[in-house]
């Protein structure tokens, strides 16, 4: 469980501190726990090596919640995101999830400009951050999905 906190800390440890939202590592590992003991921990590793991550959680009436998404910086690649987004695509196709739910720090600006790029719209803003939705059965879901797969296939093949 340490590999989920050491890239959590990597990755998100200066932007939470200047977001006034240090990390609480007892809170991540327990929701990183009850994410894996409920199957929505989605994982990419390599020779081991923990890459990438993200836990969902269901929120009710077809509505899914991201609650962390981390990618190594040196990581960042079609291949790794690829994989993470089908495992994840995967899911919320069996689970018949119509919408998707993330929550954003306002200063972690590549976080923002990443769900923009999904396709992700903004639907409430707070004093620290946006919530990010996206219906999943919008076009935009539907191109996310279609690469996701497509990829994966491929690199599978």
């Amino acid at each position: 469980m340490r590999d989920y906190i050491d890239l959590t800390l990597l990755t998100l440890e200066g932007i939470s501190k200047t977001a006034g939202r240090p990390i609480d590592e007892q809170a991540y590992l327990e929701s990183i726990e009850i994410a894996m003991n409920h199957g929505l921990l989605f994982e990419v590793r390599r020779n081991g090596i923990l890459l990438s991550y993200a836990t969902l959680k269901d929120m009710g009436s077809g509505t899914w919640f991201i609650l962390m998404f981390v990618t190594h910086p040196y990581h960042r690649t079609k291949q790794v995101f690829g994989e993470l987004f089908s495992k994840i695509i995967a899911h919320l196709e069996t689970v018949k999830a119509c919408k998707l739910v993330s929550n954003v720090l306002k200063v972690n600006k590549l976080s923002l400009a990443f769900h923009r790029k999904l396709g992700f719209t903004i639907t409430r803003e707070a004093d620290i951050g946006f919530e990010f939705t996206m219906d999943l059965d919008s076009p935009n879901a539907q191109h996310w999905k279609q690469w996701s797969k497509q990829f994966y296939n491929e690199i599978n093949a």
